[in-house]
């Protein structure tokens, strides 16, 4: 477009910067933000919360925050972009206290900005204030809008209430795939895998078609209740059934399952039939199942297929120099460890000093 003496607009900028987000292009997003003084858009609000939303994607912190002061008037998308930034960099302290701004300053806010700083709390654990921003949902009028529900069932869920959001799934008058996948995980990933394929089931029998983040959540429940025929049963039926192609995630799922379970032999030969290539997780996931079983053999064919990958090379050796040493094969243990320490030094950055007198 330049290079046939286009010139962009500010419509041209901000339809760029979502996808420059996505792809996590930092550069070619300082690129465009520079662009906005030639354009003449210098101050353009809309440009300006793309801009916010760009750098928080990013990881840009402080640009972001930068960005956000220097407005002399700020709109509700601007206030959301912010606080967004600030939950999507682990800075859900900062994502609370522009909320409490708002208020103070009598800004209007809506449920976009209620599922940010209760995704926030979720990452803090800060059930209580998550207990307040429920209220301010309901006293808004968001009380049962689906994304709210849904954060709200991840939020008490991960601050360790599981009782509190059942009781926010029940109280929905419809119940979308998102908020049973919502509530199956949470009883899931806190150990209740009882109840969680309960739901599944329940889920099923009112209609509503299971997605491929429903069937990561019951195979993460079976897991979790060591239900080895069950997971098998789920993961077909996953396929066959509701046409869905499996993903890492599910794979990984499935060897953490049968490792678990101490099928270590059926979840080597089922990583080893995967159609896709084992990611590093998977193979993970196997390896720390070899610990829990003392199965030095197969641990180091596993670690012998990460070497492969060249990711986490120096985490695989650790683990299996602690399988080494539960083994009390001292030799091998050692040996490792000279293997390791090799592999950090290759690792370091070359280094030069000057001698001061």
């Amino acid at each position: 477009m330049v290079a046939s003496g286009t010139q962009p607009n500010v419509v041209t900028l901000v339809s760029i910067l979502p996808a420059c987000a996505s792809l996590k292009f930092l550069d070619l997003g300082k690129l465009i933000h520079g662009c906005r003084i030639k354009v003449g858009v210098d101050s353009d609000m809309a440009l300006m919360n793309a801009l916010i939303a760009f750098y928080g994607k990013c990881g840009n912190l402080d640009t972001a925050r930068s960005l956000f002061k220097g407005m002399v008037v700020r709109n509700l998308v601007l206030w959301n972009a912010m606080i967004a930034a600030y939950e999507q960099n682990n800075a859900g302290t900062d994502a609370i206290k522009l909320l409490r701004r708002m208020q103070t300053e009598n800004v209007e806010y809506d449920y976009i900005t209620i599922v940010s700083v209760i995704s926030a709390c979720a990452s803090l654990g800060a059930l209580n204030t998550g207990r307040w921003l429920h209220e301010l949902a309901r006293m808004k009028g968001f009380g049962t809008n689906a994304s709210v529900t849904n954060a709200l069932i991840d939020m008490y869920a991960r601050c360790g209430n599981v009782d509190l959001a059942k009781n926010v799934f029940q109280g929905l008058p419809h119940k979308s795939v998102w908020s049973w996948t919502s509530i199956i995980g949470a009883c899931a990933s806190h150990g209740h895998g009882d109840d969680a394929l309960m739901l599944f089931s329940m889920m099923k029998e009112q209609g509503t078609k299971p997605n491929s983040f429903t069937f990561t959540a019951v195979l993460t429940a079976c897991r979790h209740a060591g239900l080895v025929e069950e997971g098998r049963k789920h993961f077909e039926s996953m396929i066959k059934d509701h046409s869905i192609s499996p993903g890492i995630e599910h794979y990984a799922c499935m060897v953490d399952l049968l490792g678990c379970a101490g099928c270590l032999l059926e979840a080597y030969k089922f990583i080893e039939t995967m159609p896709v290539e084992p990611a590093a997780g998977v193979w993970g996931a196997l390896l720390s199942a070899c610990r829990i079983h003392g199965n030095v053999e197969l641990a180091e064919l596993v670690v012998a297929r990460l070497s492969r990958l060249d990711t986490q090379t120096v985490t695989s050796y650790v683990l299996m120099s602690n399988i080494y040493a539960e083994a009390s094969r001292w030799e091998d243990e050692a040996r490792l460890s000279n293997l390791m320490r090799k592999q950090l030094l290759k690792k370091l950055p070359g280094q030069s000093y000057v001698e001061v007198n």
